[in-house]
């Protein structure tokens, strides 16, 4: 994976708390906390299998920078289309899209590109939507700590449902002598950490179980065609 920090601008023209207010809800939705490394401070989200996701923002006048990268805060890893690290860069970039249309919806008309990458990560762009309606005297209202939960958790809700067909599809190759290499079996593993929270557990503990199972059987034939 290439090193670096993905950054992304939105050109706003409320009230900055407003995307403050945003930025707090999706990283409380999404399971970040604060952490402080030499006098900077950043968001950290954490999980063994997961591994980390970083995030960084900055509001000025008229404008949201937000950093985003994985590994850690002095060795960050872009969120570019690179083919190494895709499954989380892929994952975490799914997790940001709802914050980004959000963001984009404080500035731009509809059909105007509310967000551009800074240099990192030209792909990457997100459709402005028009100003959210309800708030004082029509102004827009923050992301809803809900909504970005909800989303969250339908995207984890259907990494567990691939997790739970791509074990038994391991299982049953395993049973005529085939299994899968190590990276597919960690993938298992990544889709079923994801599911495991949402109500789609059962999916997911069948993951595990079903993964474990195959990787059983692989050990037994490696061990007996070691002893042939």
């Amino acid at each position: 994976m290439k090193k670096g920090k993905s950054t992304y601008q939105f050109p706003i023209n409320v009230d900055p708390n407003l995307a403050q207010q945003t930025i707090m809800n999706w990283l409380g939705a999404n399971g970040f906390d604060l952490k402080e490394k030499d006098g900077n401070y950043y968001y950290q989200y954490y999980d063994p299998v997961i591994g980390r996701r970083l995030f960084e923002f900055y509001i000025q006048p008229g404008m949201v920078t937000i950093n985003a990268y994985l590994g850690k805060y002095k060795k960050p890893y872009l969120l570019d289309d690179s083919f190494a690290g895709s499954v989380p860069k892929s994952a975490y970039k799914t997790a940001l899209a709802p914050l980004f249309q959000t963001l984009s919806s404080y500035n731009a008309p509809v059909g105007a590109d509310g967000s551009q990458p800074v240099g990192t990560d030209p792909n990457a762009s997100y459709n402005a939507q028009p100003y959210v309606s309800g708030g004082p005297a029509g102004q827009p209202v923050p992301g809803n700590y809900e909504d970005f939960t909800n989303a969250a958790n339908k995207s984890h809700e259907k990494l567990a449902i691939w997790g739970f067909v791509l074990s038994i599809v391991g299982l049953l190759l395993s049973f005529v002598g085939y299994t899968f290499g190590f990276l597919l079996y960690m993938l298992e593993f990544y889709f079923a950490a994801c599911g495991i929270k949402t109500k789609n557990k059962g999916f997911a503990i069948a993951t595990f179980v079903l993964a474990g199972v195959s990787i059983v059987i692989l050990v037994i034939s490696v061990f007996l065609q070691v002893l042939i």
